[in-house]
Formats: C-alpha cells, structure tokens, sequence
C-alpha cells in the first residue's frame, strides 16, 4: 500500500464512519461498545492510496489512538460485493501473522458501504522492484545481483506466510508480485486476500472462465485471480488446493530470477499450453543458480502432483541456498545433467563418455565446443570433484578446434596489426636513413641529381607509407601491405643500379624480407623473395643485356665497379659503406628485438592461462590424450 500522489483530500464529517455494531443494520453485536471518542468520529479520511478490485484504498488518520492507518472502502454496491468484501476483512484478520497486514476493525459508511480499518503500510511493491531492476540488468549487472539476495530473502518470508494461511485453511489464489510489498524497514507483507479460498467453505461466486483484466491486475467478478500467476487448473475452473499457491510462488521465483514474468497476462493459452520454465532461457544474460532454476521447474508444474508439496519446503529450499547449505545429492544430480548436455552437444546427442578416437573421428566444431564449454563449466561448479567434467574442460582448453572460431581470427587479426604497426615505426625510421645518406652520397662524389631526386622520392615514398602503417587506427589491408613491397623493390632497384648489386642492394632486400615475412597476412614469400631477387639483380641483367651501359668489369685479377651516378672516391666509399653497414644492423637489430618482445608476450600469456588452467580444473586420474593429428600442440608452462 505505497502512498500515491493525489490532487485532493477526502474530508469525513463526524457521524459517517461509525463503529460496526451500531452505525449498520447489517453489523452484528460483538459486546460493549467503546463510547470513545465522543462525536462517533474517529477516522480523518486523507488521500487515496491505491485500488484494489473491490475497493478504494485511503490514508486515514486514527484519532482515537492519534496513528495513521489505511482504510479500504468498497467502491459500489453491486450484488454479491458486499459479502466477498466483508469475507476479505474476516479472512484476513483472522490471520494474524507479521507478513499479513493485521485489520483493526469493520465500518460502514453512512451510504452503508463496508469498510475495514488496517495498518497503514510503507514500502514498495515486488512489482516496481523487479521493473526497477529490470531496466538496469544490462548496465549495472552488480546491482541486480546484489538486490537479488534481499529479494529472496523477502520471498523466503512470503512463503512462510502463504504457509502459515495454509495451516489455517485459507489458499490465497491471487499470489502475484504487485500483491507483495517490501516495507521500508525491512518488513514483508502479502496483501490482497480479497479471492482466497477458505477449506471447508464454498468457493466465490464469480465466473470460472477467466478473462484478464486491463494492467494485469485481479478483476473482481470477473476473473478470481490473475492471468499469468493463476495455475491451469484454476483457469480450467477445477477446484484448486494448496499447490494452487504453489505455482504462484514458482511464478513470482521465475520474475525474481529472470526479471521479467514467465506468462504473457494477456493470454490464456500461454498458460494452456505447453512453456519452457527455466529462467536462463528467458535471460540468458543473467546468472541464474541451476538449482533455484530447477526449483522454478518444480513449482510450476502443469501437473500439481509434480510440485512442492507445501509453500514451507519451497520456501526452505530457498533458504538453504541462501545460507550455502546446498543439497550435496541435488547439487551432483545437476552437475551430472550439466555433464550430459555438454556431451550431448559435443555429439549430437550421444552421452556416451568422450574419448581421443572420438575427437579424432568427429572434432566438434567451434558453437559445439562454445556450449559444451558452459554446461561442463556449470557442472565443475556444481560438483568440482566429478573427474569427467574436470577432464572436459581440460580437453576442450587444450585440444584447438577443428575450425577456429570467427572472434579468434578476428582478435588475432587484430593482435596483427597492433605487432605491424610496431614494426612500422622501426622502419620509419630505417626509411629516414636514406634522406640522411644522400649527403654522404654527394660526398663520395655520387653527383647525379637524377639519381639523388630518385632516391629521395623512394625514401619518402617508404616513409609514407610505413607513417600512414604506424598511425592507422583502422585494420591493416593485404594489398597495402604489397604497395609497401613494391615501394621497397623499386628503392632496392635503384640502389643496385648506383652501387651495383654486390654492395648496398642484398642486405637492404634481406631486411625488407624479414620484415614484411613477420606479418601473417602478407603470405606468398616466394613471391615476396622473387621480387626483391629481380630488384637486385635486375639492373646487372640489363648491362649484361647492353642496356644502360656496363659498370662491372675486370682490371686484371680485381674487379671493378663504375657507378652512373658519378664517380666514386675509394676512399670516402669505404667509410660511407661502414656506417651504411652499421645502420642496416642497428635497423634490423631492433626489428628482430620488437618480433623477440612480441613473442615473449605471446609466450607469457599462453603459459600465464596454463598456470590458471591448472589451479581451475583440479587434477583428476586419467591423463589427456594425444592430441589430433595435424593440430597444434599446448604450450607446455
């Protein structure tokens, strides 16, 4: 009963609500009447707080006793109203239990409709709770978790409640979350005991075809109880018992779990017919403990034979799984089914136990590993001392697939790039070494401005290209990668035309070659390794041919090199062509040291998962097998 805003107040003049065994015919005798408090008024009526399917709630103000209190007033007086009515006060005040609103007193107002005077709540409904909580189960996880332990608690007090009414004959038949209020202080009350059913009295008068009401709410008259909680039995109309209020419980446990109910309120055949009762297919984004899922199955039987037997062992049952005291026998039963699903997956059906020559005969691919890996992974909770599943999930971990998933490519892919892009700023700055050699160039009298421009052109061209590498956010693409290539073979090219191809070109193209060989994606290294041949030998092949000109030849025993480019002072060339040879090992020093740090990492994290791997699955007897021909084998930690 949470207070509502409301635009007005109802004021009640002194003489109309007065005590029931003097203002109303209808009002049988009970004793003495209390003369307090002169004036016959002692409720101040205030603003409505809510509606039930009878009645109108209102705060009211007690002033006998100066407390708030609530009042439910009956709306008309239509045929039949005022007996289930009266029926609600009685039934309910009879029940004196903490989670049931207690009910002070019966009135009736001067136009003769009844009321009856109740403690005045303060709270939230388990209906705005689970909406609540539903609108931030896929940003703040946590939070649902963390609330989800106070809600079953609170369910765990409702059932003992349900099962105290039950002890004294009275079925509720309209158990739903908006009939379950959270005080603000930690109380727990079930409302609404305006349809229940009293044992050994006849049932309502009311229609046994239900149709459900507009929001979802109990229709009076019309529907006795609520689409969506009431079991098949009672909307078939049958007589309904105990376990009637047992499959309510189950439905509210289901909303609890999966934050949303398990019927559809608006059909019938939703109920009718056949569902699927389990909360983790209904949100499988949320955690949901096998064992109150199964207990969720339970309750919400078709068959009320297959239910709980009472309210109280649903109840205990919740109760043990909060204090951990989960049932060791139950617990190995769900693991077993946890295991058999994972089986079942792996082989389409065949549960039989898994073996190496049945990986080898049919390897699962990637989706049946995927869930076979969450039901084994389910079942070592449940049990973490059954050696199958330990086993499984050691042989799914280690033994690669037959396929590898998408999302493993993808991340590897993207481990790729992030490795090239390091590489390519090495080599930016190898690049940058071509623009610094030029003066030395001139210096050992290499003068020809063609050649210079040429070469400089080809330095920035790999500049370009490996910058546009090193800063790329976006994923790295194959043809760019042979446009670098080409980039580099025209550079080594002109290189061998200056220098001929027996000094400056071959280690350049060696270096090329073990760079661009480092990146997977490139493939094709012959292509790769007979491009970089035809860069550096190219430009002897055409003096042989008689093009160009020829500048290798033979003074005597030694041989000569001329170069096109100008004429070379010995001297200088010499030391020029050290700190040439300095450079292209500091260069490709620190592109080996990059590729060494880059597979340490990857060794680091492969064998980082196996010490994990091994402190998860507990040691279990039987040894893993080979693994498949023709697969990659497990690093060894």
């Amino acid at each position: 009963m949470g207070t509502r805003d409301t635009s007005t107040e109802d004021t009640l003049r002194a003489g109309d609500i007065a005590s029931a065994d003097t203002a109303h015919p209808d009002a049988s005798p009970s004793g003495p009447r209390d003369p307090m408090p002169t004036g016959n008024q002692r409720y101040h009526l205030g603003p409505q707080l809510g509606r039930g399917g009878m009645g109108d709630i209102l705060l009211a103000t007690d002033l006998q006793l100066a407390r708030d209190v609530a009042i439910k007033r009956m709306r008309d007086l239509e045929h039949g109203s005022k007996t289930r009515f009266l029926r609600e006060a009685r039934v309910q005040g009879r029940l004196e239990h903490p989670a049931i609103v207690p009910v002070h007193e019966i009135l009736f107002d001067d136009e003769g409709r009844p009321c009856f005077v109740m403690k005045r709540l303060s709270g939230t409904t388990l209906h705005d709770i689970i909406r609540a909580q539903g609108e931030l189960s896929l940003e703040s996880t946590a939070s649902v978790k963390g609330s989800r332990s106070r809600l079953l608690r609170a369910f765990h007090d409702v059932c003992l409640a349900v099962e105290f009414a039950h002890t004294r004959g009275v079925i509720h038949r309209d158990l739903k979350p908006a009939n379950i209020m959270l005080g603000d202080f930690g109380e727990v009350y079930v409302l609404d005991w305006g349809i229940a059913r009293v044992e050994a009295e006849d049932d309502l008068v009311g229609s046994i075809e239900p149709r459900p009401s507009a929001g979802g709410g109990t229709e009076a008259g019309a529907v006795l109880g609520t689409v969506g909680y009431m079991p098949p039995e009672q909307l078939r109309g049958l007589p309904v018992d105990r376990r009637a209020d047992v499959y309510a419980l189950g439905c509210i446990l289901f909303e609890i779990l999966a934050g949303k109910p398990l019927h559809d309120g608006r059909s019938l055949g939703a109920v009718l017919e056949p569902y699927d009762a389990r909360p983790s297919v209904h949100a499988p984004y949320r955690d949901v403990p096998p064992e109150l899922e199964a207990l969720v199955v339970a309750a919400t039987a078709p068959d009320p034979a297959d239910r709980p037997a009472t309210a109280r062992e649903l109840g205990e049952r919740v109760q043990r799984y909060l204090d951990g005291d989960r049932d060791v026998a139950q617990r190995r039963q769900l693991a077993r089914e946890q295991l058999a699903r994972a089986r079942a997956a792996l082989h389409d059906g065949d549960v039989t136990s898994l073996t190496a020559s049945s990986f080898a005969r049919k390897p699962p691919d990637a989706e049946h590993r995927r869930v076979a890996m969450q039901h084994a992974g389910r079942a070592l909770a449940l049990d973490p001392t059954i050696p199958d599943a330990a086993a499984l999930v050691g042989r799914l971990m280690l033994e690669p697939p037959r396929e590898m998933p998408p999302e493993i490519d993808r991340e590897l892919d993207a481990i790729d790039d992030v490795n090239l892009r390091d590489q390519a700023r090495v080599a930016f700055f190898a690049f940058a070494l071509y623009l610094v050699f030029i003066p030395l160039m001139v210096w050992v009298g290499l003068t020809s401005v063609p050649y210079l421009v040429t070469v400089a052109g080809a330095a920035a061209l790999n500049m370009s290209s490996t910058l546009a590498l090193w800063r790329s956010k976006s994923r790295v693409s194959s043809p760019f990668l042979w446009l670098t290539a080409v980039a580099n073979c025209i550079a080594i090219a002109i290189l061998a035309r200056m220098f001929s191809p027996l000094l400056v070109a071959p280690p350049l193209a060696a270096a090329v070659m073990l760079g661009l060989n480092m990146h997977p994606r490139f493939g094709k290294t012959s292509l790769l390794a007979a491009g970089l041949t035809l860069a550096v030998i190219g430009p002897w092949l055409l003096e042989l041919a008689g093009i160009g000109g020829n500048h290798i030849g033979t003074i005597g025993t030694s041989l000569a090199i001329t170069s096109p480019a100008g004429a070379l002072d010995g001297h200088r060339f010499a030391i020029a062509h050290a700190l040439f040879v300095g450079a292209l090992l500091t260069a490709v020093g620190l592109l080996a040291r990059q590729m060494t740090r880059t597979q340490r990492d990857a060794r680091r994290a492969a064998h980082l998962q196996t010490w994990h791997l091994r402190h998860l699955v507990p040691a279990v007897p039987t040894a893993i097998p080979t693994p498949i021909p023709g697969t990659l084998r497990a690093s060894r930690a």
